[in-house]
């Protein structure tokens, strides 16, 4: 599947400039300092491929599901491309007319989300089925709160990964196009229809 998630450019209300870009442009400021927005594309898909790779095979960042786990996560995968890896967003952004949590209320909103993840017990004792409905619902809301500046699909992607191998499940998220998840993503965001997203984590877990 294609890592970028199509929710990596902004629109903005105002027409200043991004503290986490270049000046005058809307390249994110990154470690090897590449100016072009091409380049720079191509080199976090090939970086973060290798860093979700080796989630996949070795397992270097485990958690218990809170806010320091999503955060070591993204850290993990962006580590060698941008400063602001593992750190919340502090400035708004919107995607057309998906505007994501401010960003002053993003660890409160992303707290009180996992707490409820926690109450569910994590997911943990459900079929696939119910598991992917109920995956679905919190993959959407983290993605609504979009905690972070680039990089929240792969980090939800990730997320949800390790959660469905605490419930037992393994997610294979090349079984999926890019293009169906995103269409799913972007319904239940806009809907809160979580139909066709819940279709698509069903479709990607390996062992249901």
């Amino acid at each position: 599947m294609n890592s970028r998630s199509g929710f990596s450019r902004y629109d903005r209300k105002q027409n200043d400039q991004s503290k986490y870009c270049y000046k005058d442009t809307e390249i994110l400021i990154n470690k090897e300092n590449i100016r072009d927005e091409k380049a720079l594309a191509k080199y976090e898909a090939d970086i973060t491929l290798i860093r979700q790779y080796e989630l996949e095979e070795e397992q270097p960042v485990r958690g218990r599901f809170g806010i320091t786990h999503i955060k070591r996560i993204h850290r993990y995968i962006f580590q060698d491309i941008y400063p602001f890896s593992g750190k919340f967003r502090t400035e708004n952004i919107r995607k057309g007319l998906t505007e994501f949590c401010k960003s002053q209320y993003i660890e409160e909103n992303l707290d009180s989300l996992l707490n409820e993840l926690k109450r569910d017990r994590f997911l943990i004792g459900l079929s696939a089925e119910k598991f992917s409905e109920k995956a679905a619902y919190y993959m959407s809301e983290i993605n609504i709160i979009h905690p972070f500046r680039e990089g929240n699909g792969r980090g939800i992607r990730e997320f949800i990964r390790q959660l469905a191998l605490k419930c037992g499940y393994i997610i294979n998220w090349s079984l999926i196009g890019s293009e169906a998840l995103l269409k799913a993503t972007i319904t239940a965001a806009a809907d809160s229809n979580y139909r066709p997203l819940a279709d698509c984590i069903f479709e990607v877990i390996e062992n249901k």
